[in-house]
């Protein structure tokens, strides 16, 4: 059986940025097992499987992979699935249905500005119960003093899964962090949340909201992984206790030394009720190639 994949980096318009994510574009024939065996193979960040769904109205089934295993939802992921679909020809219009975990997603794609925009179920969690900015500074390795940018305050936001958010005064202190295991596992805060994500509105960069970093749990110390995942919880954060919230920003994860990517995150409440979640970006194609998988 020859396969083709491509391989994408999503959440950026330039090469050699964003992150990088393989996608198989006809992969009907892929069994969970060779699945998760060319994504150990590839050893990307996410690599996608594109199938015929089986809901009614969805265009796609699309299968999320890491050299770990099954990824429930990764927007990076998603964002380079939905571009290489358009580009492929696999679906037409600029309006199109995935499937996910079983739960269809609307997308909007435009392949001629290379963008896509997804519109993230809404599935709310808040927890103002976190550690002392004390406590928190010993986790993440920094003085008491760098936690809090403007009224900004510590909090667990999910969107499904709970994210630990914690502003800082500046982008010198986010890229000076660096995770404490031993300290988290004696947190409380560790049942509670699955990832942190570091993040201030005081940097560099120009046409840039925030800057943010993932940091956690089976995150390497010095690594600084796609932020896609958590990009929609941090939406919700971000409008937590803000009626008729309507607005959009840009978050960069990465910097001149590492791979930069930009994504956009849109919050939409009518009164106290938040009525749509969108995750947007850009993807650029890099390469494509071929497996030959031995049929047993």
């Amino acid at each position: 059986m020859k396969l083709k994949y491509t391989v994408l980096n999503a959440f950026t318009k330039t090469q050699f940025n964003g992150a990088q994510i393989a996608v198989f574009a006809q992969a009907d024939n892929v069994n969970q097992q060779q699945k998760l065996l060319l994504a150990k193979e590839l050893n990307l960040t996410q690599t996608v499987f594109i199938s015929q769904s089986n809901l009614q109205s969805c265009d796609a089934k699309l299968e999320i992979f890491s050299p770990q295993g099954e990824s429930e939802f990764a927007g990076h992921a998603l964002v380079a699935a939905c571009y290489e679909m358009a580009a492929s020809g696999r679906v037409q219009g600029s309006d199109t249905r995935v499937e996910l975990n079983a739960q269809p997603l609307d997308v909007i794609h435009s392949h001629k500005n290379q963008k896509v925009q997804i519109n993230i179920p809404i599935d709310e969690k808040y927890d103002s119960f976190v550690p002392s900015n004390k406590e928190l500074a010993q986790i993440i390795g920094l003085d008491e003093s760098a936690i809090g940018y403007k009224n900004y305050k510590p909090m667990i936001a999910g969107c499904p899964h709970p994210c630990l958010m914690i502003p800082l005064e500046n982008n010198t202190a986010l890229r000076a962090a660096q995770f404490h295991e031993n300290k988290w596992q004696l947190s409380f805060v560790a049942s509670l949340a699955d990832h942190i994500l570091l993040f201030t509105g005081e940097h560099p960069y120009n046409k840039i909201n925030f800057t943010a970093r993932l940091m956690g749990k089976n995150i390497a110390l010095n690594d600084d992984p796609p932020i896609g995942a958590v990009a929609p919880a941090f939406g919700l954060y971000l409008a937590y206790g803000i009626n008729d919230y309507h607005r959009s920003c840009l978050i960069q994860r990465g910097d001149e030394k590492t791979r930069i990517s930009i994504m956009e995150i849109s919050v939409d409440k009518n009164a106290d009720q938040v009525v749509g979640v969108q995750l947007g970006g850009h993807a650029v194609k890099m390469a494509e190639g071929y497996f030959d998988i031995v049929d047993n």
